[in-house]
Parts: structure tokens; sequence; C-alpha cells
């Protein structure tokens, strides 16, 4: 029986990850202790909920959506699609008709982005590929679950009203933002994506695994 191929497509979280304008900067911090004569280490962490390969939940924009305690197991687990896109700037909904989507309901999409997780130091990117709103109402149209992207936001940084995340969310659909796909090829995979299950969050630090060669 041949081993699935296990790609981790999420981001390390350390204090220089960018972090979105306005959001706060994450603290992470090493505490060493002692107890009973046994030194230990237990740190602690303040960061936002949106921060590094995060899930957002429908409750980020949507007051009667999913809080990210309340996503179903199903959404975030299951076959999802990676798509390649190189040299676009937005995502149209003209680009999706005429690309193969899988009827997984979930998709993943690789662009330029990724090459933004190979730079040093790491800083923010405003010319970040992402969705139109016609894009997003595709999306909606088509029964999407979870759509996910290689950079912070599945709206463009200029899109005032944030209408990419307000037509998912509307449906419920999940959005999974800062996703790791250098290395990871268009096609077909499993996926499980594990956030936090922090009680009526709007979002969660998620770590995001795809399986590769799955044989029944």
């Amino acid at each position: 029986m041949k081993r699935p191929i296990i790609h981790d497509v999420s981001l390390p979280l350390h204090s220089d990850l960018p972090v979105w304008p306005g959001d706060p900067s994450p603290v992470i911090v090493k505490h060493e202790v002692t107890i009973a004569g046994s030194p230990l280490i237990s740190s602690r962490v303040s960061i936002s909920l949106h921060w590094g390969t995060h899930v957002d939940a429908p409750a980020h924009f949507n007051p009667e959506g999913w809080t990210i305690d309340l996503i179903p197991p199903d959404i975030l687990t299951g076959s999802v699609q990676v798509i390649e896109l190189s040299g676009v700037r937005q995502i149209t909904s003209h680009i999706l008709r005429n690309l193969h989507l899988s009827d997984a309901g979930r998709y993943f999409f690789k662009t330029d982005n990724s090459r933004f997780w190979a730079e040093f130091p790491l800083r923010f990117h405003r010319n970040f590929t992402a969705f139109t709103e016609d894009a997003a109402t595709y999306l909606k149209s088509i029964r999407s679950k979870l759509i996910g992207i290689d950079y912070l936001s599945l709206d463009l940084y200029d899109a005032t009203d944030l209408p990419v995340h307000k037509i998912l969310f509307s449906d419920n659909i999940v959005g999974v933002e800062g996703l790791d796909l250098r290395e990871v090829s268009a096609g077909m995979y499993q996926v499980v994506c594990l956030p936090l299950r922090i009680r009526q969050g709007d979002g969660s630090p998620a770590r995001v695994l795809l399986f590769d060669n799955i044989q029944d």
C-alpha cells in the first residue's frame, strides 16, 4: 500500500510574520520556571485570531453565521482542489468559469502571492492577488464550502466594503487565508484543516494539511 504524501501548507508562527495593517503585533513570550525543583518552559502568546495561516469563520462578517467552534468538521475535511493561477492580480468570475472546477466544493488558490513567503525579512504586501465581487458570487452559486488563498485576505487590499467576505460568509462559506502553497502542485488532495475551537470565535490560526496519493 502506497503511503500518502503529507503537505503542511500552514505557515510557522513567529513574531516576524506580517500582520494585517491595524491588527495588533503578535507577542510570544517564553517563560522558564521551576516547579518542585524541575525546570520547565511555559510560554504565552497574544495574537490576532486572523494572523498567519488562519480560518475566517462566517461570523467574522455575518452575525448569523457560524462561529469558529460551530463550523462542522466535514466542511474542514475532505476533497479539495488546488488551482494554480499565475500572472493574475484579480480572480474574476470569468477566470473561474474557464477553470475545470471539481464538485468538491473546497478550493485552494495558489497564485503569485506564494512568492511573498520566500522573502527575508517578511513584510506586508498590498498588491496581492485576491477575488473580485463577481467571483465571490460565482463561488457561492456553485455551492462552495471552503475557499482558501495564499495570502492574508480573500478580498483585494483596496476593496473598500470587503464584498467577497460578505458574499461568501452570508452563505456560511468558510475562508482560509495565509496558506503556504509553494511546494504544492495543482490537483486534487484530501484536506485536514484544524482551527482552534474557540467559543464564539470569529477566526483562528489553523494547521492545514494536504494528503496526496491516498488510496482506498
